[in-house]
């Protein structure tokens, strides 16, 4: 195992910083200048041991240390708590989605001033598209106490553009949600690049 003495970590490259995290020398080259650092991101410690040839003890070890990344930049972003536009929306929940592959829909739950009360996976699908019943929506916008609400879901493709299937569904939850006195806010799909749309300003 490589030994760490005083290491400026700020200063340190990607390839350095992955060797540092694995404590084996030479493999953060191959697997960044194979994948990238975001491809190396989103491979599972399974693949991770397959593909760099290292024990799964240490590709776990990789991949917890890009989870706690994940993990603080979804708390960073949740310094903001008033989801009034589709940036606004956009920003909050972008950090859920940029190391998937698949389609997953996620809500959050807003107060009267549509502050954040509760945010919530509902559904999670595969690259092309992932399938929800608008009841489902409803009830965890319920659960979590929601007097509005927001739908947030991702296009891994990079076409933040709302599909015909988008918007049928959309429709149908804002009308079900206004039967019972919960509001759809907005419906926002958000891309790996950051681009976004929403679904009600198309």
């Amino acid at each position: 195992m490589t030994e760490v003495t005083n290491v400026d970590i700020t200063a340190a490259t990607e390839v350095q910083l992955v060797e540092l995290v694995l404590g084996v020398p030479g493999i953060g080259a191959q697997l960044v200048t194979a994948h990238g650092l975001l491809g190396v991101a989103r491979l599972s410690p399974h693949v991770l041991a397959e593909r760099a040839e290292m024990a799964l003890p240490d590709a776990t070890r990789l991949a917890a240390a890009f989870e706690l990344g994940r993990r603080l930049q979804m708390i960073m972003g949740q310094r903001r708590k008033r989801l009034n536009t589709p940036k606004d929306i956009a920003t909050f929940f972008a950090p859920r989605f940029t190391m998937q592959v698949h389609e997953e829909l996620w809500i959050g739950a807003l107060d009267a001033r549509n502050g954040v009360r509760g945010v919530s996976l509902v559904s999670r699908g595969g690259l092309h598209g992932t399938w929800v019943r608008p009841a489902d929506v409803l009830r965890v916008a319920l659960e979590l106490g929601a007097v509005n609400f927001v739908m947030v879901h991702n296009h891994p493709s990079g076409d933040p553009k709302p599909t015909d299937e988008d918007i049928v569904l959309t429709n149908e939850i804002e009308h079900r949600a206004h039967l019972i006195g919960v509001e759809l806010v907005d419906h926002v799909i958000v891309c790996p690049s950051g681009k976004y749309a929403s679904v009600f300003k198309r």
